[in-house]
């Protein structure tokens, strides 16, 4: 499994961000002497092998989140919001084009991630959510998929939405079950 570069940039925003640019390279300086695959410049093209980024992204949630995973869900969806607000989904969806939206999400995970698969089935209002194939199931995956979900919908500008879990792999699963309902 790897990781696209993209992913560990999105990360760095996140973090200068929150906590500003210092933080961040104190952080990777000596993050890089345990993990070496991070002492070169990372570019969006860049993949990651996976199992190194998610022990990048653990040390991340340690050092800057108190460990915890759901950080992740607030990643993915200042993600989406800055791909569909002024990212290169921008141009892509106008206003309230849910339906769309859910349905190219497989295509964004194969953008990001080299293995697995996400499934959408969409309904007026709801939308569910599968993911299977994650060679190594971790919160990541999960908490990352279903924040970049939700804040995909609400930057298009549904209102009130909301998801049920049925499977994660935070609880153990090996795969995701997510249904989200949302009104326009």
């Amino acid at each position: 499994m790897e990781i696209k570069g993209t992913a560990f940039l999105a990360r760095q925003d996140s973090v200068v961000a929150d906590f500003g640019a210092e933080a961040w390279r104190s952080f990777l300086t000596e993050y890089a002497k345990k993990e070496p695959v991070f002492t070169k410049p990372v570019m969006p093209v860049t993949w990651i092998p996976g199992d190194a980024y998610l022990r990048f992204s653990e040390a991340l949630l340690a050092r800057f989140y108190k460990n915890d995973p759901m950080a992740y869900w607030g990643f993915g969806e200042v993600a989406a919001g800055q791909a569909l607000k002024k990212g290169q989904l921008k141009a892509m969806f106008a206003h309230a084009d849910y339906r769309r939206f859910l349905q190219f999400f497989p295509g964004v995970w194969k953008a990001y991630f080299s293995a697995g698969t996400a499934q959408v089935e969409t309904g007026e209002g709801f939308a569910e959510l599968r993911i299977t194939g994650v060679p190594t199931p971790h919160a990541y995956f999960e908490y990352i998929t279903m924040g970049f979900m939700k804040g995909g919908l609400e930057a298009l500008g549904a209102k009130n939405v909301k998801w049920e879990r049925f499977k994660g792999f935070s609880k153990g699963d090996t795969e995701c079950l997510y249904r989200f309902s949302f009104t326009g």
